[in-house]
């Protein structure tokens, strides 16, 4: 009974409705629940404002699935942009030798700030991963190509002609549906 206790105060700091400078949850705010186009384009913006390597969501991809059969924990409208944000930058410092630090997190994204960065890093990998963050090459080969094959999902849909005019295409999407590779690579 302890330990769920534990984990639910360690999930609040991941629920977008706690704030960091006064350590409260607001449950009154309410939140909508994501759209796929939301969470790609919020993905992107930190890849893109964070100068992440490519093969950074493949990894966080991992992580996010590790989130969810070990620790047990379910994404919801509430946290899963904090949680995104995490597995991103873990991924990232693990990937990248070269990655941002957390101090730099807060110049080059203006919805997080020094304090929050750090619990939720801290929080996630002592709490829910445990520091489980070895991504062996199969692991990582398997998520690349369900992320590859999704992405030309999308590419396809997005290029399919439109049913009540065959002429005209849908709106292409912006390129996010190619991302994070634009081509594929090998497994080692």
């Amino acid at each position: 009974m302890q330990q769920i206790s534990i984990l639910r105060e360690h999930l609040q700091y991941f629920d977008e409705r706690y704030d960091f400078e006064t350590g409260v949850l607001n449950e009154d705010k309410e939140l909508l629940a994501p759209s796929e186009d939301d969470i790609a384009a919020y993905s992107k913006y930190v890849t893109i404002a964070s100068k992440m390597e490519n093969e950074t969501p493949v990894i966080a991809l991992v992580y996010i699935e590790r989130l969810l059969s070990k620790a047990g924990i379910l994404i919801n409208k509430y946290n899963w942009k904090r949680f995104l944000l995490v597995c991103l930058c873990v991924a990232s410092k693990v990937w990248d030798d070269d990655s941002l630090e957390n101090i730099h997190f807060p110049k080059v994204m203006s919805d997080v700030n020094i304090k929050m960065i750090n619990q939720l890093e801290q929080t996630f990998l002592d709490v829910f991963l445990r520091y489980d963050l070895v991504v062996k090459g199969s692991e990582y080969a398997k998520y690349y190509f369900i992320m590859r094959s999704l992405a030309d999902d999308l590419k396809d849909e997005s290029q399919a002609p439109d049913e009540q005019n065959p002429r005209r295409r849908k709106r292409k999407r912006d390129e996010w549906a190619e991302f994070p590779l634009k081509a594929p690579i090998s497994v080692e």
